[in-house]
C-alpha cells in the first residue's frame, strides 16, 4: 500500500505542479498593500483597502504577508466603505505593515504540500485508494435507524446504499431533490454513531445543504452543543453552525475580556502619541538654539493633565522644562509596560480561544467545510472521521478529493452529477489533466447506468415536463421521471414570450454574424445579443419571477448586460455564463448559443455535452434557444447540438 500511495501522491504533485505553472504563465499575484488595521477580535482582523482593490472575494482564501513572515487569511468582507475583514489562523500585528496577496496557485501549493503529509499509519488511505479504484468497495446488509418515508423510492435507495457499502455515488440529476437526499443520509449515518466530514468545492453547496438541515428537529439541539459546525465564513445564514459563533457561545467571558483589554490598549496608544507629541514640543524649546537667550516655556497644564490626571498633571506643569521632560519620558515607558501587559493578555484570551476551537472541531460529529478547507485550515490536520460526504464531487480536483478521503476510515460517498461540469483545469497538457482535472465519477464509475455502487435519483421535481423530456432524453438514458409542479411549471410557460410554449427554438436563420472579441479568444454575436435581451425584456414585462440568460461566451455576456441595460432591466435577468450558473435554477432561461458564419464552430460543438446540460436544466418553466439552426446542424449534423435543436423543435 505505501508504494501504490507513493505513486498517486507524485502523480497528483506532477499534476498540481503542471498546472501551477499553466496558471503563473497565465497570470500574476496581486498584492495590495493593506493600511489602518483594527483587531475586531476572535482572530479577526480590518483593514483600509487602496482604491481600485476590486479583484477581492468573500471567502477566497489568500496571503497575508507581513514583516514577520506570512500566513493564510480568509476575506471575510469587503466593504464598500473602502474596509476589508479578515479571518487569520494566527495573531496579526496590526499596527505593522501588511499587504494582502492574491495568488490564483496558492491553494495548489498548499494542496501539493498537504499530500506530502499523508501517512499510511495515520491516514485512511485504504479508503483513499478504495474511492480511486484501487480496492474492491465492500457492502454490507443494513438496518436503517431513521424513518425516511419522505422520500421517493431512487432517494430511499441511495440513503440504502450509502448506509451499505463503505463506497457509494448519488448520482443527482437536475431538480431530483439532491440536497434533501444528502441530508437523510446525514440523518442516518448520525442515528448511526458515524462522525462525518461533509465537504464540498464550494461554499454555496454548503450553505444550501446547511439550510436543509436547519429545518431538521435535531439540528438546533446539536448547533447549540457545539456537535454540528461550520469552518469558514460565508454571506448566507450559516444558523449559528459557523465555528465562530460556537466558540463565542461557549466562551462569552473571554470576549468581554478582550473587549476590555482592546479599549485598554486603544486608550493607553492613545496617551502614548499624545506623550510624543509633547515630548517632541519640548525637545525644540529646549534646542541650544532656543534657551541660548531666554529661559524656555514649560508645557501648560491641561495638555498634561491628559497624560497625568487633574493633580499630578498640575505639579507637572509647574516644573522646569526639563523636569517635565523627564516626568513624560518616564511615563512613557510605564505606558509601553501597560501596553505590552495588555497585549500578552489579550494574546493569551486568543490562545485560549484557539484551544477552544480545536476542542470544538475535536468533538464536533458533523464538520462542514470546503474542500480546501480540509487541507489548509490547521484545525483539520489531526481530525479523523468516520465518513466522508463529498457534494459536487464531479467538480471537485481528484488530489483534493484523495486527501479528504485520507481523512477519514470507513466510508466515502461522492454526491453529483457526471452530466454537468468537471473540475476547472487551465493547463491543456493532457497528463495534467489526468493526474487531477477529470471527474471522480470517470476516475471510478465510468459507465454509471450500469454500476452497483451508484444510486441513480431518477424523480424531477423541477422542470415542465417538455423540458424534463429533453434533459433527460439527451443526457439520462430516458431514464428521468417527471413530477414537477405542473399548475407552477404551466403558469410559467403560459407567459410571453411565445406564450403557451415551454421549448422554443428561435432560428437567427443566417442573419447574425459571429466574430471574435476585441480583447482574448471570446466570441461575440451582435445580432443574437439583441435578439437574446429583447426576448428578455419580453419575458419580465410578462411577469416571469426569475430570467436567466445564458451564453458559453464571456464577451457575449458583457454585451448582452449592455443591451440588458439600456431596457432598464439588468437588474431584473441574471446573465452569465454557463459555468456560474451550476446548481441554480430559473423560471425562465435563454440561451444564446452565439456560434455563426464565417467562424468554425468552438469546442460547444460535440465537445461540451455537460456544459448544455448545465445550461438547459436550469429552466424551469420555460426555455429558449437562439441558434442559427442551420449553421449547426452543417457544422456537425449527428452532434449533440444538432441533436439538441431537433429535439427542441428546430427544423
Amino acid at each position: 500500500m505505501n508504494e501504490l500511495l507513493a505513486r498517486f501522491v507524485a502523480a497528483f504533485q506532477r499534476g498540481i505542479e503542471g498546472e501551477v505553472a499553466a496558471m503563473r504563465a497565465g497570470s500574476a499575484a496581486l498584492e495590495i498593500p493593506l493600511t489602518d488595521g483594527a483587531d475586531l477580535g476572535g482572530q479577526r482582523y480590518g483593514f483600509a483597502l487602496p482604491a481600485g482593490s476590486d479583484r477581492l472575494a468573500v471567502g477566497a482564501v489568500c496571503v497575508l504577508r507581513g514583516p514577520h513572515g506570512e500566513q493564510s487569511v480568509t476575506i471575510e468582507r469587503v466593504g464598500a466603505d473602502g474596509r476589508i475583514a479578515l479571518a487569520a489562523t494566527l495573531p496579526i500585528d496590526v499596527a505593522a505593515p501588511a499587504a494582502i496577496v492574491v495568488a490564483p496557485w496558492f491553494l495548489y501549493d498548499r494542496l501539493h504540500g498537504a499530500l506530502e503529509r499523508v501517512d499510511p499509519d495515520r491516514h485512511g488511505v485504504a479508503l483513499a485508494l478504495t474511492l480511486f479504484g484501487r480496492r474492491p468497495p465492500t457492502r454490507t446488509a443494513t438496518a436503517l435507524r431513521v424513518a425516511h418515508d419522505a422520500l421517493d423510492a431512487s432517494q430511499r435507495a441511495a440513503v440504502q446504499l450509502c448506509s451499505d457499502s463503505d463506497l457509494a455515488f448519488v448520482w443527482g440529476p437536475p431538480g431530483t431533490g439532491k440536497t434533501v437526499t444528502l441530508t437523510h443520509v446525514i440523518e442516518e449515518l448520525l442515528a448511526q454513531g458515524r462522525r462525518i466530514l461533509l465537504a464540498s468545492t464550494t461554499n454555496a453547496a454548503i450553505d444550501e445543504v446547511l439550510a436543509k438541515l436547519s429545518t431538521r428537529p435535531w439540528f438546533t439541539a446539536a448547533v447549540a452543543a457545539g456537535t454540528a459546525i461550520r469552518l469558514g465564513r460565508s454571506a448566507a445564514d450559516t444558523f449559528g453552525a459557523e465555528l465562530g459563533d460556537v466558540v463565542a457561545r461557549l466562551h462569552e467571558s473571554h470576549g468581554a475580556a478582550r473587549a476590555r483589554l482592546r479599549a485598554r490598549i486603544d486608550d493607553v496608544e492613545q496617551r502614548m502619541r499624545h506623550g510624543k507629541t509633547l515630548i517632541d514640543e519640548l525637545a525644540t524649546v529646549l534646542s541650544p538654539q532656543r534657551s541660548l537667550f531666554a529661559e524656555p516655556p514649560r508645557l501648560r497644564t491641561a495638555p498634561l493633565e491628559h497624560m497625568f490626571g487633574a493633580g499630578l498633571g498640575a505639579v507637572i506643569a509647574t516644573r522646569e522644562p526639563r523636569g517635565q521632560l523627564q516626568a513624560l519620558t518616564t511615563r512613557l515607558a510605564r505606558l509601553e509596560r501597560v501596553r505590552a501587559l495588555a497585549k500578552a493578555r489579550l494574546a493569551a484570551h486568543a490562545a485560549a480561544d484557539r484551544g477552544l476551537e480545536a476542542r470544538v472541531v475535536g468533538e464536533a460529529r458533523i464538520v462542514m467545510c470546503t474542500l480546501t478547507s480540509a487541507y489548509l485550515s490547521p484545525l483539520m490536520i489531526d481530525q479523523r472521521f468516520d465518513v466522508l460526504i463529498a457534494e459536487e464531487a464531479g467538480m471537485a480536483t481528484l488530489p483534493a478529493l484523495f486527501y479528504a478521503t485520507c481523512l477519514c476510515r470507513e466510508r466515502a460517498i461522492m454526491v453529483g452529477d457526471p452530466r454537468q461540469l468537471p473540475p476547472i483545469v487551465q493547463a491543456n497538457d493532457e497528463k495534467i489533466r489526468r493526474a487531477i482535472g477529470r471527474s471522480i465519477f470517470e476516475v471510478t464509475v465510468p459507465e454509471p447506468l450500469g454500476s452497483p455502487i451508484v444510486a441513480l435519483l431518477e424523480t424531477q421535481y423541477r422542470m415542465h415536463p417538455a423540458i424534463g423530456a429533453i434533459v433527460g432524453r439527451l443526457f439520462y438514458g430516458d431514464r428521468l421521471i417527471h413530477r414537477a409542479d405542473e399548475d407552477a411549471t404551466r403558469a410559467i410557460a403560459a407567459r410571453a414570450p411565445f406564450p403557451g410554449q415551454a421549448v422554443v427554438v428561435v432560428d437567427t436563420a443566417g442573419q447574425t454574424t459571429c466574430e471574435r472579441a476585441a480583447k482574448g479568444s471570446s466570441r461575440i454575436n451582435r445580432g443574437s445579443a439583441e435578439l437574446t435581451a429583447e426576448l428578455a425584456h419580453e419575458a419580465v414585462r410578462a411577469g416571469a419571477g426569475s430570467v436567466a440568460v445564458i451564453t458559453p461566451y464571456a464577451a457575449q455576456a458583457a454585451e448582452i448586460r449592455k443591451l440588458l441595460g439600456t431596457r432598464r432591466i439588468r437588474e431584473a435577468v441574471e446573465c452569465s455564463t454557463i459555468h456560474r450558473f451550476q446548481g441554480r435554477e430559473c423560471d425562465v432561461v435563454i440561451i444564446d448559443l452565439v456560434d455563426a458564419a464565417p467562424m468554425r464552430p468552438s469546442a460547444l460543438i460535440g465537445e461540451a455535452p455537460n456544459l448544455l446540460n448545465v445550461s438547459i436544466s436550469r429552466a424551469r418553466g420555460k426555455l429558449v434557444i437562439v441558434a442559427d439552426v442551420a449553421y449547426f446542424r452543417a457544422m456537425d449534423p449527428e452532434g449533440l447540438v444538432a441533436s439538441l435543436l431537433r429535439a427542441t423543435g428546430g427544423s
